[in-house]
């Protein structure tokens, strides 16, 4: 782990024509917000159904296994002895409290996380800011410096971020459209392959070490004219962004 960490590249562009990517985020329509429960993904109707269906099916073959089979079966089950109000009361008290906690719960988690993942996204933003902002200085005299660590900058941050979601939405869900990757040169595209595919290696904590790599080479080349201490916030403020993440995929 060590050596490969050592033998990270530095992530520089290279311009050339690249397929558009065509799978998006899933895009909910908010005037028909209704509709939105008949999707094949995105919906959660699929999968309360397939809670829901085998035990309507079996209350079904309880309700008519006498008149099915011709015998007192449900005599003999003790199914017959609470009167039918009894029955009902107790199953919807139950059903009640059990929907109750678990959607206070889940609405619980789900304001949680997507705080979580919008924190992460405005850190994130946030070192990308000061970053470029702290370029400025050296326009004058490295232009085409800094215009390649901005450019580098933004696709590599827009690929961690990508990364980011998809690891919260999880194997069966859709690719995150990310600022042209393909500007970025086969050097830094096989290194984060290898990282995934060869190493094993998370691919957020792949791309995050490889912008800490940019950042401080373009630092020591004269390209981020700016002092250390202040440089670190921006270290910073990418650390509390995966933490962010972290914590993210802990209710994911």
């Amino acid at each position: 782990t060590a050596s490969v960490a050592l033998q990270t590249p530095l992530p520089t562009c290279q311009p050339r024509r690249h397929p558009r990517l065509q799978s998006k985020m899933i895009q909910y329509k908010e005037d028909i917000l209704l509709l939105n429960l008949f999707r094949v993904k995105g919906s959660l109707l699929p999968r309360s159904l397939w809670f829901a269906v085998p035990p309507a099916i079996l209350a079904g073959l309880l309700v008519h296994i006498d008149d099915l089979t011709g015998l007192p079966i449900r005599e003999n089950l003790g199914l017959l002895v609470a009167d039918k109000s009894q029955l009902y009361t107790a199953v919807t008290g139950v059903l009640v409290l059990l929907l109750a906690f678990r959607t206070n719960r889940a609405m619980g988690r789900f304001w949680e996380g997507t705080g979580l993942l919008h924190q992460m996204r405005g850190e994130w933003f946030d070192s990308v800011s000061c970053c470029v902002t702290f370029s400025r200085s050296a326009r004058a005299t490295k232009s085409s410096e800094v215009e390649a660590f901005r450019q580098c900058l933004i696709r590599l941050m827009s690929l961690c971020h990508g990364y980011a979601l998809k690891e919260i939405g999880g194997d069966d869900s859709n690719e995150v459209l990310t600022v042209d990757p393909y500007g970025l040169n086969d050097e830094t595209l096989q290194h984060l392959r290898d990282c995934t595919e060869k190493y094993k290696f998370n691919r957020v904590e792949a791309s995050l070490h490889m912008i800490q790599v940019l950042i401080t080479q373009n630092l020591d080349e004269g390209v981020l004219r700016i002092p250390p201490p202040i440089l670190s916030r921006v270290y910073q403020t990418l650390s509390r962004g995966f933490v962010n993440l972290l914590n993210a995929k802990k209710i994911a």
